[in-house]
């Protein structure tokens, strides 16, 4: 059973999970940069992935994913992500069914904004990326920023 079987077949869901870079037993020597490089290089899509979209944070070795799909994508992604051996202490922070999407499906981007993400986590007595340590509420004030920002 998952988190997400909570929710109806078919529920267009907003999901947030992160997971640590596991790079260390097999980087690239030429650096961490070229294995996130790699990550965002166009895979072989699935279902899921069309269904999906979503943005992606990278710093301090943690990964934040929020991602928007129907549920079974959503799950697909989710164990995808928890089998891959570059990521490791996967954990989902947040689920919700939303009415109106944020993202498009069949996009997944890279987001920066690493000042304003650092601004904000600093608002929260949060002193460097951490993913772990991010509530909904922070979560919610972050894709606010987003949408404000790429509008």
């Amino acid at each position: 059973m998952t988190a997400l079987e909570d929710y109806a077949p078919g529920a267009i869901l907003r999901v947030a999970f992160c997971s640590e870079a596991n790079f260390s037993s097999w980087a690239d020597p030429r650096g961490v940069e070229l294995e996130i490089s790699r990550i965002m290089y166009p895979a072989p899509r699935t279902q899921a992935d069309e269904l999906a979209g979503g943005i992606f944070h990278y710093g301090n070795r943690y990964f934040l994913q929020c991602i928007e799909s129907p549920r079974e994508a959503v799950e697909a992604i989710y164990q995808r992500n928890c089998d891959d051996a570059r990521h490791k202490n996967t954990e989902l922070l947040a689920a919700a069914p939303i009415t109106r999407r944020m993202f498009p499906g069949n996009t997944m981007n890279y987001v920066s904004m690493r000042g304003q993400l650092l601004e904000l986590l600093g608002r929260h007595d949060i002193g460097e990326f951490n993913p772990y340590r991010i509530t909904p509420e922070i979560l919610d004030e972050f894709l606010q920023m987003y949408a404000e920002t790429h509008r």
